[in-house]
């Protein structure tokens, strides 16, 4: 799950340096036409997303001709992994050369698994000659491009479900693994390429879920303390730092009060004792670890008819947070008043997998779905529908990804540069333009798509 290029069309062409590492470079030549033949779509799923795809194709070359986005004015970035993703992760760290480290685990069946620390660099954005150059695409330097290194490997000895990194201590990964295990890797200690007598070594072993699960997050205010969730109905809560000497952990806290597995879970962003959670029950759970008691939530809602997949508390209101459901709608609740939600959007057409708040505003939030799309709202917009049946709050749909988008992230450095994987083993790195999400006739994007 790297050059930018001209084309919006785009896969990774795998070439070597001389020190023999890999560089994917994306050019104005490469198609993104290229995938593997084990990929298996349904003919009428195909035909669908194939549509969608070529609409947000067309789209984004006429937005690209009206100046509306910007990487190239929709600035985007695709490449073909070599093994299937589910989770990614940006790493919070940058240098002044624009590099930044991406966090991905790999989800493959009978072989070995593993997380990989990849290590991109983006280059300037091309220069136009002339205004007239500009809508031909020309540039005065054909040869820009973004780099994508490999640069840490970490054995994994089952599939990945998701991979968190410890915000006190950014080398630190956790994982949680197929297998039920909650594993602590340092990757300092990793290669950066597989070798023939690398071993499965996590620093520690989490162990006590009763089945595999997805949600994990680590407790923003308190080093070492964090949580996960489990198909088995419950919620785990482990401190690092106090067992440090052991390399097998037990659970401190065991929360159960959900009927049905609990999908995703997340702290809050201003009190460390409170986290939520969601689950195949519908509901919605605000729990506060300083009540003794582990079967009752602080505050509870019946927050869709459907599974509810994914949470997230906003960075930047103590009141807000936003859930996901296979219901394929995205509802914002205010913990003040959790009778009912206080927007819902609908421009899902399947299942939503994952909804994550931008770190630079607290109206701006993204959802990726099993609709192939992964869409932006903007919640200061919240009004009646729009005439094209349209969310008011939605910005802009990404519709590059020709597969069921898994996992999103926003880059805390960069503004509006958000990480995208899809079932099919493709990672796209894109942004929208800030003057884009500015200007008033960005109205006519919605009309477009």
């Amino acid at each position: 799950m790297s050059a930018i290029s001209q084309e919006y069309d785009c896969t990774g062409e795998l070439k070597m340096n001389e020190n023999d590492q890999e560089i994917i470079e994306i050019g104005p030549d490469s198609s993104v036409d290229n995938f593997s033949d084990d990929q298996t779509v349904s003919s009428d799923e195909f035909k669908i997303n194939e549509e969608d795809y070529l609409t947000w194709r067309k789209n984004a070359l006429l937005l690209l001709f009206l100046r509306f986005l910007f990487f190239l004015k929709q600035k985007f970035i695709c490449h073909e992994l070599p093994d299937p993703s589910i989770c990614v992760q940006w790493l919070p760290e940058m240098n002044d050369e624009r590099t930044y480290r991406l966090l991905i685990g790999t989800i493959l069946e009978n072989e070995e698994n593993a997380i990989y620390v990849l290590k991109i660099k983006l280059r300037d954005y091309p220069e136009y000659v002339s205004n007239e150059d500009e809508l031909q695409f020309q540039t005065e330097n054909e040869e820009m491009y973004a780099e994508m290194h490999s640069q840490v490997t970490i054995l994994h000895k089952s599939q990945v479900n998701r991979i968190r990194y410890c915000p006190h201590r950014q080398f630190i990964i956790a994982s949680q693994a197929s297998d039920g295990n909650i594993y602590l890797f340092d990757y300092r200690n990793h290669p950066s390429k597989r070798g023939p007598f690398d071993k499965f070594e996590p620093l520690v072993i989490m162990e006590g879920q009763k089945q595999e699960g997805i949600g994990l997050a680590w407790n923003p205010h308190k080093e070492g303390v964090l949580l996960s969730s489990s198909r088995d109905c419950c919620i785990y809560e482990w401190n690092v730092i106090s067992d440090k000497d052991h390399q097998t952990l037990n659970p401190t806290r065991i929360f159960s009060s959900h009927s049905a597995g609990v999908e995703d879970i997340d702290w809050h962003a201003f009190t460390s004792a409170v986290f939520c959670s969601v689950g195949c029950d519908g509901n919605l759970f605000i729990w506060d670890n300083r009540n003794s008691e582990n079967s009752k939530p602080a505050l509870s809602v019946c927050a869709h008819k459907q599974d509810v997949n994914c949470v997230s508390f906003n960075p930047f209101s103590e009141y807000l947070l936003a859930t996901g459901s296979s219901d394929k709608t995205v509802a914002i609740w205010d913990l003040r008043n959790l009778k009912e939600s206080l927007s819902i959007l609908l421009d899902h057409t399947g299942e939503v997998n994952e909804v994550r708040w931008a770190p630079q505003s607290e109206f701006i939030i993204a959802s990726c779905s099993e609709d192939c799309t992964v869409n932006i709202y903007d919640m200061s917009h919240s009004t009646s529908l729009s005439e094209n049946n349209c969310s008011p709050e939605l910005i802009f749909s990404h519709r590059g990804h020709r597969n069921p988008v898994q996992s999103l992230c926003w880059n805390a450095n960069e503004p509006w540069l958000i990480a995208s994987i899809s079932n099919d083993a493709v990672l796209h790195l894109w942004k929208i333009d800030e003057s884009f999400y500015h200007d008033d006739s960005s109205q006519l994007l919605n009309e477009c798509l």
